[in-house]
């Protein structure tokens, strides 16, 4: 399964293969890992990676969850296709509004250039994702100041997409 991770404010790629309850195959931003798994307690897991014994505790918060790994606490959200795309286009509605990618994608559209007097809820560009194509549309009514991104293009998560002022 594939995911888009924020870790302490920064987005990570993440893909986990969980065909073995004991085993876990995890591509990390495109690192590969292998761990021996196994749930101790609700909460806590315990994981063998490069013979390091390695104990997470995972407890939910506000938004996502608190994991702790040797003594330090790392905010993380998980944050699924849709919900990634809601928030790039709805953080921030005075000045200039930057709409990044929000997970790894191409951008198969764009349907205004820059100087074009754009609506709230308006489409910019189409990205698709997952095969899934996501509509990416202005938070805001005002100008598209500027496109990054061409047709065709592949983006990562949280490279910037378009500009609207």
């Amino acid at each position: 399964m594939k995911y888009t991770v924020t870790v302490s404010g920064q987005r990570v790629d993440l893909e986990i293969d969980f065909n073995d309850p004991r085993k876990i195959e995890a591509q990390v931003s495109g690192r590969k890992y292998v761990l021996d798994s196994k749930t101790v307690e609700p909460g806590v897991y315990w994981f063998n990676w490069d013979s390091r014994s390695i104990e997470l505790r995972v407890t939910p918060a506000l938004e996502g969850y608190i994991v702790s790994v040797d003594g330090h606490q790392h905010a993380v959200e998980i944050v699924d296709t849709r919900t990634a795309l809601r928030k790039a286009a709805h953080h921030g509605h005075d000045g200039e509004v930057e709409l990044r990618a929000p997970m790894p994608g191409k951008i198969v559209k764009v349907l205004l250039q820059a100087g074009t007097v754009v609506s709230a809820n308006q489409g910019i560009l189409v990205m698709e994702a997952m095969k899934m194509q996501n509509e990416i549309k202005s938070p805001k009514d005002g100008v598209v100041k500027r496109i990054a991104v061409q047709e065709g293009s592949a983006v990562n998560s949280g490279d910037l997409l378009t500009i609207v002022e």
